[in-house]
């Protein structure tokens, strides 16, 4: 199997070892699980903006809600500019440390996305951005070079394939923006980490090493490739893919030899089987409270993973300072401690799996004896 960094590279974000970090913050949460002291804010705050997509992607998370079920979003379907303000003041004065502008659609479609990144930037709070790169202008740019971390899903190289996966035409916006977006990046020496992301579907899997050859080319900061999740129940005509896995790893490897000091390669593959089939490796729902998820109906929910789910919401975060009433209390307690994976998590690849077992592992096992380095 090819390994999934290269050993230069190896402390990289993408590493979920990078959990250990947390490890003051986890012994914190399981103290508060366990009735003693209180819960911390959590580290980072997960925004939707905007419940709108220009895209209909059919491997997308929120397909649920967002294509098949529109009811379930309700009547407020963006955040006003002036809430988001107000919300980043409470979360830089609550202790949160990041900002993550997300999508229960395209974060860029909001018309006040620009100044929302400026003013969490100006507030302190390192600020991403997760967008399908199809909007661009000059001032969603600047602020965009300012973002610690910006995410472009692109899974496609050739416009047949992006309208067959991404569902509309919209290829040449796309390839047009993220060169223009690269070129201000070198041009301005910006710090921001800007990064292809690629969800590997019977579709594109022959694309991956185009895919990250292209993304070199044009100067972004990496490229980040992952199997698809189909299983998860939610998903309309869910299934397991099966791939051709031995190709998709010489593919892998053939990525790994572009990597130089300024273009990393991150071949993601630890929270699946060897099949790229989506495993369940924990026992509890411990890590949820790294992150408050808030949607654009500024509803907060327990797992980034589930958000517009009613059973996992939490509370309202309308005024901001709401939270404060439900953040840490014994009805979030409970409900986290109500969770049983393998019943509530429906075959879904769980984005803290590995902090779940961190903290099962290492905290309250110690499995890696932490007194003796």
């Amino acid at each position: 199997m090819t390994e999934q960094w290269s050993n230069s590279n190896r402390l990289n974000s993408f590493n979920s070892m990078k959990g250990l970090t947390y490890f003051e913050h986890y012994k914190k949460i399981l103290m508060w699980m366990d009735g003693k002291g209180e819960l911390p804010p959590p580290f980072e705050c997960n925004l939707d903006p905007y419940a709108e997509c220009n895209l209909a992607c059919q491997f997308c998370l929120v397909q649920r809600y967002l294509i098949n079920h529109r009811e379930e979003v309700g009547e407020q379907r963006v955040l006003t500019t002036e809430y988001m303000y107000r919300l980043i003041e409470f979360l830089s004065a609550w202790g949160v440390k990041g900002f993550c502008l997300s999508g229960g659609g395209e974060p860029t479609l909001h018309k006040g996305l620009p100044q929302v990144i400026d003013y969490a930037v100006a507030n302190g709070l390192e600020t991403s951005l997760f967008t399908n790169g199809t909007i661009m202008n000059e001032y969603l740019a600047d602020s965009m070079l300012k973002c610690r971390f910006v995410s472009l899903s692109i899974n496609a190289t050739d416009r047949e394939t992006y309208k067959e996966i991404m569902c509309r035409d919209l290829f040449d916006h796309m390839r047009k923006n993220l060169a223009y977006l690269a070129k201000r990046q070198r041009d301005e020496k910006a710090k921001v980490f800007t990064c292809v992301r690629m969800l590997i579907l019977s579709e594109n899997y022959k694309q991956i090493y185009d895919m990250c050859k292209w993304a070199k080319e044009i100067g972004l900061s990496a490229f980040n490739v992952r199997p698809v999740d189909l299983e998860r129940s939610d998903i309309q005509g869910h299934h397991k893919l099966e791939l051709p896995i031995d190709f998709i790893q010489e593919q892998f490897a053939k990525c790994h030899e572009l990597e130089d000091d300024t273009f990393k390669v991150f071949t993601v593959t630890e929270k699946y089987d060897s099949n790229f089939h989506v495993k369940m490796d924990f026992n509890y729902c411990l890590a949820t409270p790294l992150l408050i998820p808030i949607l654009q109906n500024c509803d907060a929910f327990a797992c980034v993973d589930r958000k517009m789910e009613y059973k996992f919401r939490l509370g309202s975060c309308n005024p901001p300072e709401n939270i404060l009433k439900w953040w840490g209390s014994d009805e979030h307690r409970n409900f986290l401690k109500s969770i049983m994976p393998e019943r509530d998590c429906c075959n879904l690849r769980c984005t803290f799996q590995n902090y779940h077992k961190q903290m099962e592992e290492v905290v309250l096992k110690d499995s890696m004896m932490r007194n003796f380095p």
